[in-house]
């Protein structure tokens, strides 16, 4: 006759198998864990390394539009240096036309206020001042003449009288006089204003010396 045992766990039965044993369980758990570690590094590694390359593209972008700036501002002041050049250069034709037409306008002012028994013998310019040579029958002449030069706007104030001599030209008493102006800044071609003066009073003189003046140098003329 045939027994058959049905208990499982009696003695002779076989035991389950284990795959991991007890011992390894630990070990594994913490490999797991030092993995999962790793992985996290790893992916905050390159979350650093994308934001790092990120963060240098937007400086050589930054850095490339720097250098655009620079080129421009370059192109900038060049073109100001250029406008600089030809505002001088606008200037200094300004003041060469001022220079060509100042002794004509200077000679019709010196025309438009001479006074009656007054005529001039020379006219020197420098750079920075004119000088006034004439004679005149009076020294009440000289002065007007003086007062009318200051009152015109074209010269600074004050004209000064440097000089006044008396002398005898063809046994006739004269005034000799020398003026020294200095033209007023800006364009002397402006406008003149019309001096208001006192018409000059000639020293008394007998006829032969009233026909003898005019006879040296005749009133208005100038020796430019």
């Amino acid at each position: 006759m045939i027994r058959v045992n049905l208990l499982v766990g009696g003695p002779g039965a076989a035991q389950p198998a284990v795959v991991i044993p007890a011992e390894q369980r630990s070990s594994l758990i913490g490999l797991g864990m030092l993995l999962v570690t790793g992985a996290m590094v790893g992916s905050w590694w390159y979350y650093i390394g994308y934001q790092r390359a990120s963060a240098e593209e937007g400086i050589g972008k930054a850095e490339a539009r720097i250098e655009q700036l620079k080129d421009a501002m370059k192109v900038l002041e060049a073109a100001r240096t250029q406008k600089a050049e030809l505002q001088e250069r606008l200037a200094v034709i300004d003041r060469l036309r001022a220079a060509k037409h100042g002794p004509v306008k200077m000679l019709q002012l010196f025309n438009t206020l001479l006074p009656d028994g007054l005529w001039l013998l020379e006219v020197k310019q420098s750079a920075v001042a004119v000088q006034i040579e004439g004679r005149a029958m009076s020294q009440t002449a000289v002065s007007d003449f003086a007062k009318a030069l200051q009152d015109s706007g074209f010269f600074k104030m004050p004209v000064e009288i440097v000089t006044t001599l008396m002398e005898t030209v063809e046994e006739n008493s004269v005034f000799r006089f020398v003026l020294k102006a200095e033209p007023a800044a800006g364009d002397p071609t402006a406008p003149v204003k019309k001096a208001v003066t006192s018409p000059a009073t000639p020293a008394p003189a007998p006829a032969a010396q009233a026909q003898a003046a005019p006879a040296t140098a005749p009133a208005g003329r100038s020796g430019v």
